[in-house]
């Protein structure tokens, strides 16, 4: 699947994802490809998420940022990301937004 057929809620995972870091936005972006559906994509990136909820600094040490991040200010961000797809996956797809483009 591409990023062109999440609806508006699910695509805004991906905007969230910035206020964490950049590399984070890119890989959720890159994972939509892996999943053949939005509701499959949510719950793996929620899955990757909680990951990095569970060990933020892991995370920004893995991908070379811990030195450089607020680490509180990540975790807030990561937490904010984690409540906004479990909402998005609690929300019917019929009221999520029209996506861009029709699967």
């Amino acid at each position: 699947m591409d990023t062109d057929y999440l609806t508006p809620m699910a695509y805004d995972c991906i905007r969230l994802a910035t206020d964490a870091t950049h590399f984070l936005r890119s890989q959720l972006g890159a994972e939509c490809g892996h999943y053949r559906g939005e509701d499959a994509y949510l719950r793996g990136i929620l899955a990757d998420v909680k990951e990095i909820d569970d060990d933020p600094e892991g995370y920004l040490d893995g991908m070379n940022l811990l030195d450089d991040t607020d680490i509180a200010a990540f975790t807030r961000n990561i937490r904010a990301l984690r409540e906004h797809i479990e909402r998005t996956i609690g929300t019917p797809i019929a009221d999520r937004g029209e996506p861009r483009w029709k699967l």
